[in-house]
């Protein structure tokens, strides 16, 4: 695992990594650029399993750390153009986890047909597949949510934790 992040950081200066417990990795950047750069990439994924990079905090015990909490981007679709302004995103985004970062335009700043968000979310709680817009009018939108650079998850009950194939009926 510490070849292959290593690989793919391209990173300027020094990377170390050091296990404090299982589980729990130490990674230390010998140039803050690249520390800053690769804590805003978040979620990594290594072998389509989440690795949660938060930064260190002195003194601050490995428990106290929330590694259920990550930063997802999502795509919401079928967003009617008369709703897409920042106080509205915030609302949809707020339904979802709290938002970090929001995105309307492409890379030539031209409207594109869905809003991209990015959410903190709990990966221990499912994930949300539609939102419900209610218009000024009553009418109800149902706009459709896609993540991108997700983790393998359950399709049955949009969980991460664990696959469609390995999900166990009799829990439920």
């Amino acid at each position: 695992m510490y070849r292959v992040f290593k690989s793919l950081w391209f990173t300027k200066g020094e990377v170390k990594f050091v296990a404090l417990k299982e589980g729990v990795i130490l990674v230390k950047f010998g140039n803050m650029e690249d520390r800053k750069r690769l804590l805003n990439l978040s979620p990594c994924l290594f072998n389509q399993c989440l690795f949660a990079m938060l930064p260190y905090v002195k003194d601050q015990d490995t428990d106290a750390y929330a590694f259920n909490l990550m930063p997802f981007l999502l795509r919401i679709f079928n967003f009617p153009l008369e709703y897409m302004d920042r106080q509205v995103a915030m609302d949809v985004g707020k339904a979802i986890g709290e938002v970090v970062a929001i995105d309307w335009c492409d890379r030539n700043r031209e409207y594109i047909e869905y809003i991209r968000l990015k959410v903190m979310m709990d990966v221990f709680k499912p994930l949300q597949r539609m939102v419900h817009l209610v218009s000024s009018d009553g009418a109800e939108i149902v706009c459709a949510i896609k993540y991108e650079r997700l983790p393998t998850f359950c399709y049955i009950c949009s969980l991460i934790s664990h696959s469609t194939q390995k999900y166990d009926r009799k829990k439920e």
